[in-house]
Formats: structure tokens, sequence, C-alpha cells
């Protein structure tokens, strides 16, 4: 049975992506991968799958759940979580699936201690800094209770220290003190013992902005697929011609027909026709995670060419201008994001126009739309240790 609307997800993309950035990283900085919201919205699953096979040493999730999905799926690579465990059962789970914690608190630091104890053997964790993004972690002012809490023969494998950056992509200077702070916090921890373990503080955005906080590690998201934060300052094209878009949305045509002058289309009819028209009716809506605000500011792309959407997107569909193709028929496909021939639309385009950021349309996009997973060629398995 033919899709309405689908996914297709180029794993060869992703690949190519991971080498690009490790290059332009540098091989002494370890390349690791934010695969929460299902890879943002590509598929944990496959891109983690694949990403492990070519060497990447560690991967980031939100959540308990979604790191047991990975597990369950046969990937048993390092995994470590951004949420803090809260109950027992939560620790029992970390413990019995071997992840990695955040410990951003007295009180995780006080759990990880008493789950190391039940289970009798050490908890993985990475140590969280509160520079500024006032989210999780401890904050500079609480090192003392840190240090007078911490003790190096605490049941704890320390496997990093890291903090969040909050204005990566629209403050250069903050950002430049967030990481002095940190780097403060790291230099006290150090003069006090705590083990030297792997430094990181940057996501895709501050590996761009601010070269020097690539540190021992960086977590990266968007760029992995191909997606570059919107900044607002400096010319980060650059990154955008070397990437590829890992996601292609595709839609199918169900139905064309003509209209004539002062016709309206859709809910509430927002758009009326000033001259007869072709319009093509695309088998995708805001259920599938099109986002409604899209309506008639945004294009699809049809036998290569964009074509104006109008009037109101509906919940499982959305009308297209194309009267400058009168011949498109029923089961053609158009393109929503993505490339078609010469042509492309980004997911950075629409996102700016709705002035948000890419990553939060492709974790919207729904289980409605099938994904493709296009393979990489057998080459790209063999292990880079990225």
């Amino acid at each position: 049975m033919e899709a309405n609307n689908w996914l297709e997800i180029d794993l060869g993309a992703l690949v190519r992506n991971a080498r690009h950035l490790q290059t332009l990283i540098g091989r002494r900085c370890a390349l690791w991968a934010v695969v929460k919201a299902d890879a943002y919205g590509h598929g944990a699953i496959p891109v983690a799958d694949t990403l492990h096979r070519m060497g990447i040493s560690l991967f980031w999730v939100a959540s308990i759940g979604e790191a047991i999905e990975l597990r369950e799926a046969g990937i048993f690579a390092p995994i470590a979580m951004f949420y803090p465990p809260l109950r027992d059962a939560d620790w029992d789970a970390v413990m019995r699936h071997g992840l990695e914690v955040v410990i951003e608190s007295e009180s995780g630091y006080r759990a990880a201690l008493q789950a190391a104890a039940r289970w009798n053997r050490a908890v993985d964790a990475h140590l969280e800094i509160d520079t500024g993004m006032s989210r999780l972690g401890w904050r500079p002012e609480q090192l003392p209770d840190l240090l007078q809490l911490w003790r190096a023969d605490h049941p704890i494998r320390w496997r990093s220290v890291f903090t969040h950056f909050a204005c990566a992509d629209s403050d250069q200077e903050l950002t430049k003190e967030q990481l002095e702070r940190f780097l403060a916090v790291v230099d006290r921890l150090r003069a006090a013992g705590f083990p030297e373990v792997p430094l990181h503080a940057a996501a895709s955005a501050g590996l761009l902005a601010l070269p020097e906080s690539r540190l021992n590690a960086v977590r990266c998201g968007l760029l992995l697929y191909g997606i570059v934060p919107l900044f607002r300052y400096g010319d980060f094209s650059f990154v955008q011609e070397e990437l590829e878009p890992v996601l292609r949305w595709r839609a199918r045509v169900l139905s064309v027909r003509t209209i004539p002058a002062g016709q309206g289309v859709s809910y509430g009819w927002r758009f009326r026709a000033k001259h007869p028209m072709r319009v093509a009716t695309l088998g995708v809506g805001y259920a599938d995670g099109y986002p409604i605000a899209l309506s008639g500011r945004t294009e699809v792309l049809l036998r290569g060419r964009r074509m104006p959407q109008i009037g109101r997107i509906c919940m499982d569909m959305m009308m297209v201008d194309v009267s400058e193709l009168p011949d498109v028929q029923p089961g053609e496909v158009a393109t929503l994001i993505g490339k078609e021939g010469a042509a492309c639309i980004r997911v950075e385009e629409l996102a700016h126009r709705l002035n948000t950021t890419p990553h939060e349309l492709t974790t919207r996009l729904g289980k409605r739309p099938t994904r493709q997973i296009l393979k990489p060629a057998g080459e790209f398995f063999e292990r880079d240790s990225v």
C-alpha cells in the first residue's frame, strides 16, 4: 500500500556528515552523537546503529525510555541521559541496562551512591555544571558543597564534566563568559583532586561559533543531520554547503482541480482565487507534523519547481497552486523538505519563517509519515574510529 506522505532518511548522508564534522573538530576531540527525541525525528535506532558501526563512542538521549529503546534494539554502545533519575526504580533501570547518568545536584549524588550500594557496583556518571542555563547542574557557588560531598573512593566512575551554553547561536561574548566560568570550575575541581575526565561544553551551535569550546568532546545533534543552527550573527553558510540534509519529506498528489476566480480554498476561505487556478491537494497536513502556522507562507517542490501553498493547512491535507504546471496528475510526488533536481527547500528556511528552531519542526514529525531508510553503501560500515 502506497503512503500518502513519507520521510526518506539517507544514512549515507549521515555518515558523510559525521566524517566532515570529525575533520572540522580534529581527531583530538571526540564526536558524540545526540539522538534524543527519536534522533530529532530522523529515527533513533537506525541513526544510532549506523553511527555506532562507524565508531561514534557515546550517545546522548533525554530519558531512560529513549535509552532502553536503543538497548532493546541491540545498541550496546555507551548511552548517557540528560534527565537525572528521580526514583529508585529509575536508578535500577539505569543499572540494569548499563546506562550513564548525569549528576547535577546533591540529591542526585546521594541517590547514585544508594544505587551503587544496592547493585554492588559503580555508577557511570557525568558531572553537570550550570554556568548560566539555569536548568540543571551545580552552580559555581555550590562547588564547596560538591567538594565536601565528593570522595575519590565513592563508587562513581566519572565519565566527564560538562556544561550547556545558553546563547551559542545568538551571543558570542556571553558564550565566552560561560566557557570561562566552566573552565574556572574545572580548575577548582582538579585542584581538589577530582579526576581528569573529558570536558565538553559545545553542541552544534557552540562548536561553530566558538571553536575554543570544543575541548575534549562535542555533543552534536543538528549538524549530524545536516541542519545548521539559525544564527543571529556571523555567516556559517560554508557549513551548509558542506553538510547534507539527512531527511527528505515527500507527499503524493491526491487530486487536481480547476477553480474559478473568486473561489475560496480550505477552511475559513483565507485564500480566494483572483483568477481561474489549478489546485493540487497533497496527502499531508498538521497531524503529520507540517505546521499549520505555515499556511499561505510556504512552498513545495513539484517537478523541481517551487509551487505556493494556498489556504489553511488541514489536519490531513494541504492545497498547492499548480497553475504553472497545468498537467500535474494525481499520484505525482511533491517534496516538502529536501532536494528535488536543482531546487531545495531546507528545514532551516521553514524554521526562519516561523521564528523557531529547525529541530522543533523535525522533532514534531508524527508517526503517520512512514520512514524509508536509505542505507549507506557497504564501505560506510567499516569502523572509522570517529
